[in-house]
């Protein structure tokens, strides 16, 4: 092998480095009211007012932005262009048509307050655009780009009102997602149907259904949030593989996390019982140190690995809560996306299982595999670990 000392520890310095400046958790979501109309398209925001104001002051850490009225206001011309310009609006092979602002800045600001040290109460910026759609239009394309960044999953409850005869469609889409619509099936389907009640009159309405396009999206949504965005997910998983090659061994590890991480998504979603993101996250960063470092002593499941990697999957699956008691979704439609989301997550560990064998499996019997593969790398999984928990405790 081409391995040295020297090389070895640059390697560790270059992951070290890489992982201060990683974002893991770093998430946004945006509440959309569509009015779609025969002739119009009206969209209504509820901008989520700490992460646009990061975003409009170029912050690169999960650091809150807070401002006076006067100084949110004095924003306003920028927050309209930074909207506008984000929103892609086309019909069939036309180009993009910039939306018509309207309610900007609203007469009454609301704030975002700290209720108590490190506990946020966010307050949407009202904001809205509307398109004029020809009657000759067949196509209508639509995406979002706000707090599109790498390490930043933004994400966006679209709920679109057809008609007062005809339930909201909710739409959950993740930043540059297009949105295709059919206008002449949508004129087909809403002949009969009297006119859509504004946003405002859907306010108590009952609940959207969860389209079968939304489960697809949940799931895209759990999946994602392992691979590629949950780098501390991945390498706890990848952490679990490190113990063994062997297929049992990493089974019985998968299955104990799988079931402990499934009971607290649950409650945590329901409301029954959650933690704080502030003593959630480090201790997730606690859990990829702990496991990596007790690959360097072991080759086997102990019945204390077992306990532990119980321990830290109820942990996680309040991390992975925290992605899907965002989405504010009524009961009613809770189980099916919990479900949906649950499946998203187990698909993208296997996924990174999966890219674990494919990688290894050609030389995990080699007598340098252990010494030189393993090794190196549960020890740059346990740095970043621990890299990861000091950042979050300070911020906490």
């Amino acid at each position: 092998m081409a391995f040295n000392r020297r090389s070895l520890w640059l390697l560790l310095a270059g992951w070290l480095c890489w992982a201060q400046t990683s974002l893991a958790h770093t998430a946004s979501l945006t509440r959309v009211d569509a009015l779609l109309t025969t002739n119009s398209l009206t969209l209504t925001f509820q901008l989520n007012q700490p992460d646009l104001l990061q975003f409009l002051h170029a912050r690169t850490n999960d650091t809150v932005v807070q401002m006076t009225e006067a100084e949110v206001r004095s924003l306003a011309p920028r927050i309209a262009d930074y909207v506008q310009s984000r929103v892609r609006f086309a019909l069939d092979t036309n180009a993009p048509a910039r939306g018509v602002l309207s309610n900007w800045p609203p007469a009454q600001l609301k704030l975002t307050t700290e209720e108590r040290p490190g506990e946020i109460t966010p307050a949407p910026l009202p904001l809205t655009l509307r398109w004029e759609i020809p009657a000759k239009a067949k196509q209508l394309e639509l995406s979002l780009s706000l707090f599109d960044t790498t390490g930043f999953a933004a994400l966006f409850e679209v709920l679109f009102h057809r008609g007062k005869d005809i339930p909201p469609v909710l739409q959950l889409v993740q930043a540059r997602q297009a949105m295709v619509i059919d206008l002449e099936a949508f004129q087909e389907d809403t002949r009969d149907a009297k006119p859509a009640p504004g946003p405002s009159e859907n306010q108590g309405a009952s609940p959207a259904p969860v389209s079968g396009n939304s489960v697809a999206q949940f799931i895209e949504l759990g999946f994602t949030h392992i691979l590629p965005k949950g780098l501390d997910h991945i390498l706890f998983v990848l952490g679990l593989f490190l113990l063994s090659p062997k297929l049992k061994p990493l089974l019985w590890q998968v299955t104990a996390f799988t079931l402990a991480h499934s009971i607290t998504l649950a409650l945590a979603v329901l409301g029954i019982f959650a933690l704080p993101g502030r003593v959630v996250e480090p201790i997730i960063a606690l859990s990829i140190a702990v496991v990596a470092i007790e690959n360097l002593f072991r080759q086997d499941v102990s019945p204390w690995r077992w306990a532990c990697v119980f321990g830290f999957g109820l942990i996680h699956g309040m991390g992975f809560a925290g992605v899907l008691s965002e989405v504010g979704l009524p009961r009613e439609q809770i189980g099916l996306a919990l479900i949906s989301f649950n499946v998203g997550v187990e698909l993208g560990q296997l996924a990174v299982i999966a890219l674990a064998f494919g990688a290894t499996k050609w030389c995990e019997h080699r007598s340098w595999y252990g010494p030189w593969v393993r090794r190196p790398l549960c020890l740059l999984i346990a740095l970043a670990g621990i890299v990861w928990m000091v950042q979050r405790l300070l911020e906490a």
